[in-house]
């Protein structure tokens, strides 16, 4: 081989041997930035898989306490419920009792006790009384219970016994002269506040 293809050979060895090595640059450069770009999704990939994680676990958390809220809801209306029935059967014990407490020898002073707080609850003045027709007879010192009234509000009271009477268990109602007050206290109307109140008390102590 002569010197010129010597030379010749060479510089396109030298050519081949540079192109190689650029291309392996070339090469390697793109290898890292393949890997940079598969880290970078990756990362994002991890990223949004825990984000949905994080948001599908706030999820369940959130369905977790609105089943036991739910459920806790459920059991106090079931308490409320039966704490009603107890309710229920006491009150129903309790009108069995005051439909019989009339015939007892105690019930006229418990009707002059009725009038007497009514009227101390009008503050005195004219008041007109209405009661069952067999109870009549039975409010019969008009002049002591309106004493009573009058010591206890400081006005004079006047007391009257209306024609009309009341279809009731027992007790009376109170009616100022001019119709614009009237005081029930038969005992269907004691017996139905005093159940409102108690049932109202039971469901504040199992709501709040």
């Amino acid at each position: 081989m002569s010197a010129e293809q010597e030379r010749i050979k060479q510089m396109v060895d030298d050519i081949l041997k540079n192109t190689k090595t650029e291309a392996d640059k070339i090469l390697a450069e793109a290898k890292e930035q393949t890997e940079e770009i598969l880290q970078r999704g990756q990362d994002a990939a991890e990223k949004e898989k825990s984000s949905i994680l994080e948001t599908e676990t706030k999820k369940v958390t959130e369905i977790e306490k609105q089943q036991i809220a739910s459920i806790n809801l459920q059991a106090r209306r079931e308490i409320l419920q039966k704490k009603e029935e107890e309710i229920q059967k006491v009150f129903d014990l309790a009108k069995t009792e005051l439909m019989n407490f009339p015939k007892k020898a105690a019930y006229a002073k418990v009707l002059e006790a009725l009038v007497i707080e009514a009227g101390v609850a009008v503050a005195g003045g004219a008041i007109s009384i209405k009661a069952r027709k067999e109870d009549l007879a039975k409010i019969k010192d008009l002049t002591s219970i309106e004493k009573a009234i009058t010591k206890a509000c400081g006005n004079k009271c006047s007391l009257k016994i209306s024609k009309e009477t009341i279809n009731a268990m027992g007790g009376v109602v109170c009616q100022t002269q001019d119709g614009t007050i009237t005081i029930d206290s038969t005992f269907e109307a004691r017996l139905e506040q005093k159940y409102r109140a108690i049932r109202t008390e039971v469901a504040k102590l199992l709501f709040g």
